[in-house]
Formats: structure tokens, sequence, C-alpha cells
């Protein structure tokens, strides 16, 4: 068990659920409706969510005629996701398991999921290949991973949010960007997900190569990939916030398939 993420979001789960509810701004604009198109979601799959936090999305799964299992490694996480869930009895259960240790994934059935997904997670994993390795055994026939990370080109802690003013002209003219100073070198880092959180959390930046390697390694094909943006009446909420700068995504949402002959195995 990695104890010592499971402290920091345990320590930050009343805040978090407070915060997060059924979705903020980033999973309402930009997560779930990426999500849910790369899914092709179909009534009555079987959904695994991994480190699903409050268990906001396994619910709007569930709402959408899925059976999931959602899990997570904070147990007060998942006591806010219980909390949540009541009308959702017997479509969402929820599960503590440490997607990070090979040994979580062995007592979940081969084949028994249509479909996993991770939803803005994969970068609070310190380590892929055990998920990795496991999809391919889990995965039904046509079965996907879908999952959706901070944008590992453009929003690592290996970046800086910045506002710039010009003279266009006669004009003065403010324009949001972003500096990106590190990005191929994998690091381990604290930061905030959420503004006034308790305590930071442990981020493991990965550049995409990094990313995606373990999954290709474990048999696994990338067939869809999307890089939203927030729509131009969202309206920012701070100068340097993501929805003032529409060209450059903060999120990446992609899916990964089994290769037929190809499984990687855990």
């Amino acid at each position: 068990m990695d104890n010592e993420v499971a402290e920091i979001w345990d320590a930050n789960a009343d805040f978090w659920d407070a915060q997060m509810g059924e979705g903020n701004l980033t999973h309402r604009h930009l997560v779930a409706p990426a999500m849910e198109r790369l899914l092709d979601l179909r009534k009555g799959e079987e959904v695994l969510d991994v480190a699903c936090g409050n268990g906001q999305f396994a619910r709007r799964l569930a709402g959408l005629g899925a059976h999931v299992l959602a899990v997570d490694l904070s147990e007060q996480m998942l006591a806010h996701a219980g909390a949540r869930s009541a009308e959702f009895e017997g479509r969402v259960e929820y599960r503590r398991l440490d997607a990070s240790n090979p040994a979580s994934f062995q007592d979940l059935r081969s084949g028994g999921f249509s479909a996993v997904v991770c939803a803005m997670s994969l970068m609070d994993l310190r380590h892929l290949p055990p998920l990795a390795r496991a999809l391919p055994r889990l995965l039904g026939p046509g079965g996907r991973f879908v999952f959706s990370v901070t944008h590992p080109a453009f929003n690592g802690t290996g970046m800086r949010r910045i506002l710039e003013e010009e003279d266009d002209g006669g004009t003065l003219v403010q324009r949001g960007g972003v500096f990106v100073y590190e990005y191929l070198t994998p690091k381990v880092a604290l930061g905030l997900a959420i503004p006034g959180q308790p305590r930071p959390q442990l981020y493991f930046d990965r550049p995409l190569s990094e990313l995606l390697r373990p999954f290709f390694e474990a048999g696994l094909a990338l067939d869809a990939l999307e890089e939203p943006r927030f729509p131009p009446e969202v309206v920012p909420t701070r100068p340097t916030s993501w929805i003032g700068v529409p060209e450059i995504p903060p999120v990446l949402v992609g899916r990964l398939r089994p290769v037929a002959g190809r499984r990687g195995g855990d």
C-alpha cells in the first residue's frame, strides 16, 4: 500500500469532496464529455473506475446505465463517495484498491469489464505498469481503457501560467499563455490541484512517451486521442485561468485497446 499517497488524499478528502461535488468546471466541460465520447458506453456494461476519488465520474457512468466498480486508495475519499451514492445502490460499488500495487488486481475477475476508466488520476499513480499489465486480463471482448490526465506537454509541475501585456497598435492587449521549462525527464513533485487544499499532493510527471510506454508494453494500442478546451461561453475565474488560454489544452484524453495476440498479462 502506498501509505504516503494515501495519507495525503485522506487529509484532502473533506476539502476535495466539498470543492469537486459532482464535477468541477474542468470535469464538466473537458473531462467527462471527452471521456464519454471515447467510451461510447452501452447500457448494462460493467465498468471499472480506477482512482475514483469521491466517485463523481462513477456516478455519472451509472446514470448512463453502467454497472460500476469504483476503486480508490483513500479510505476517506471512499467514505465521501459512498455518502453521495445512495440513489445508485446496486449500480455502483466502492472498494479500496492501490492501483500502483500489482497484487491489487489479482482478485478482480478476468474478462469481467467492458471498460476500465481512469479520470484525471494517472499523474497521481506512483507506478503505472501494474494497471497497464492488468488491463488485457480484466477487459472482455471489445474492451477499452479510457483515461484523462493533466496534459503532459503543457500542464505539469514544470510549467508556469503567464499573463503578458503588449501595445498592439495603440491598444493594450493582455494574453495568457504557458511557459514550459521541464518536460522530458520524469519527476515527482508536490503541487496543488485545487487552491486551498490542506496538503499539496504528489504529482508523478511523465512525458507522453513514458506515460504510454507501460500500456504499449502490456499489449495495448492507442486508437483515439482528444485535447479538449473550454467552450467560449465559459468565463475565466482568474487572469491566469486555463479558460483564458483556449489554444493550449490543459487535459489529454485517450483510449487504448488490447491488441489481439499481444496480451501483456499481469
